[in-house]
């Protein structure tokens, strides 16, 4: 089981058509007795690089991303990145006809994942910046509020957040 480029453990399954690119490991975790290596149903790609270890199962549709280290469940329809693996993408009720769009807009998808699937740490940031945006326009109201009042603010200049600007046509930010 571990001849040369992709390993496959004593105990694994595999379903019908999954796709394993090169360098994929179907590994263990301990050298226990019984099933000691994941399972994959029908229908995985595993990218190139991935780890997918211990006696673990991978359902229906799932895809695991190139290099990234698998070691809980994938439930069906979900795509996994990064190390440890998370989900990024899940789909409960897959619509066929989008999955054929997608397959055709990107071509062949050789490594599990495609260009049209966000990263969640950028996704996590954008979300972050542009609420501090929001926060900030609510702010500059309250002390407009204030003011018109009669009451004071002391003027703080706030230092400019590189790499962002606020889209004002749309009052979202942009990462660059």
């Amino acid at each position: 089981d571990h001849g040369m480029g992709v390993v496959i453990g004593e105990t694994a399954e595999i379903g019908d058509d999954c796709t394993l690119y090169h360098g994929v490991t179907l590994g263990g975790t301990s050298w226990k007795g019984g099933k000691r290596h994941p399972t994959l149903t029908n229908n995985v790609v595993v990218g190139a690089g991935a780890k997918v270890l211990g006696p673990i199962t991978v359902h229906e549709g799932a895809r695991i991303g190139s290099n990234s280290v698998v070691v809980k469940d994938v439930a069906a329809n979900e795509t996994v990145v990064g190390i440890p693996g998370r989900v990024v993408r899940s789909q409960k009720n897959p619509d066929k006809k989008a999955q054929e769009k997608l397959a055709q807009s990107v071509g062949f998808d050789a490594y599990g994942t495609s260009t049209q699937t966000l990263d969640p740490v950028a996704s996590a940031i954008h979300g972050l910046i542009e609420h501090i945006h929001l926060m900030e326009k609510r702010m500059d109201s309250m002390c407009q509020t204030i003011h018109r009042l009669g009451g004071e603010m002391p003027d703080v200049s706030m230092p400019e957040l590189e790499g962002c600007e606020l889209d004002k046509d749309q009052d979202s930010a942009k990462v660059d």
